[in-house]
């Protein structure tokens, strides 16, 4: 298991994945006629509560049994309780996201926390790459990218997800 530690940015391409294939599948298997609005919705369903899942379980498992391999994949130092608090933390706001599969109220403060928390981390890591010349392999590449892309892409989705609702119900009062 230390060795996929190992592996910088893991967790984000098992999130890409799985949500990737999730759509696809959704897709694929349905049988009932496409329209843009459930295309969306199938798109954020899996993209917002796929992300909460990957936060929970990566929060949990990361920062909180293996706090100093992760800590040590930053650049950070190790025997932290920074670890264990950003641990509860992620597990916190990944758990309002998953929830939203049931829950699409949820969806909003998910995408406010996760996406403050996701710029915040970018933010740190930039900081540490011109301060420190931290070049760790978990402080850089797609983990940074991903700390500025993704909340983007959430806001996006979430956009267009709240918009195709309001057409939805404004073509059925027209009707």
């Amino acid at each position: 298991m230390e060795k996929l530690f190992e592996i910088s940015g893991l967790n984000i391409y098992l999130q890409i994945g799985v949500t990737v294939i999730s759509i696809a599948g959704h897709l694929i298997f349905t049988k009932r006629k496409r329209r843009k609005d459930m295309v969306i919705e199938i798109i954020a369903i899996y993209t917002i509560c796929l992300s909460g899942w990957f936060a929970l379980v990566s929060g949990v498992v990361g920062h909180l049994f293996y706090a100093d391999q992760v800590a040590g994949s930053i650049g950070w130092p190790v025997n932290s309780g920074f670890q264990m608090e950003l641990g509860f933390a992620a597990a916190g706001i990944g758990l309002i996201g998953f929830l939203g599969f049931w829950k699409r109220s949820f969806w909003l403060p998910y995408i406010i926390a996760r996406s403050i928390f996701l710029f915040g981390a970018g933010i740190t890591h930039v900081v540490h790459i011109v301060q420190h010349g931290n070049l760790s392999p978990s402080n850089t590449g797609i983990v940074l990218y991903w700390d500025f892309i993704f909340p983007v892409v959430l806001i996006a989705i979430y956009v267009l997800y709240k918009r195709s609702k309001k057409a939805r119900s404004q073509f059925r009062i027209e009707k």
